[in-house]
């Protein structure tokens, strides 16, 4: 499951908390074994699966790569004309997904933050014209 342990590791940043920090917040006994999931040496077990999405906010068809949407009332605000909600699905599946092209040639890391960053500040600008 090469998706649950990027998403692991792309959310747990995004809250800027360490790996210890993130299995103390779970309940873990070892921090290695949050580690291990992350680096996809290992898998957590359904209830812990569950655990951790509610730690995040975030569905378990999300952790699981199944759902591009981090949660349910985003997917239910899918048809929602809010481009908001688009905007941020593409800036997480370019920060967590790795096998993405452009035209013929893979993204690089900094391609796919420049993207990110691009789409936030234009996010941002739209926002401020239209008087949010």
């Amino acid at each position: 499951m090469a998706k649950l342990s990027e998403r692991l590791k792309f959310l747990r940043e995004k809250k800027n908390w360490s790996k210890v920090q993130t299995a103390k917040y779970l309940g873990l006994k070892a921090p290695s074994t949050y580690g291990n999931w992350e680096y996809g040496l290992r898998e957590p077990d359904l209830e812990m699966v569950a655990k951790i999405a509610l730690l995040y906010g975030v569905s378990i068809d999300y952790l699981l790569g199944e759902n591009d949407l981090p949660t349910y009332e985003l997917l239910h605000h899918k048809t929602s004309p809010d481009i908001s909600i688009y905007i941020e699905a593409i800036c997480d599946k370019l920060k967590t997904q790795t096998d993405l092209f452009l035209g013929k040639k893979e993204l690089s890391e900094a391609t796919q933050d420049y993207l990110v960053e691009s789409l936030h500040f234009s996010l941002k600008q739209a926002e401020k014209l239209n008087k949010l």
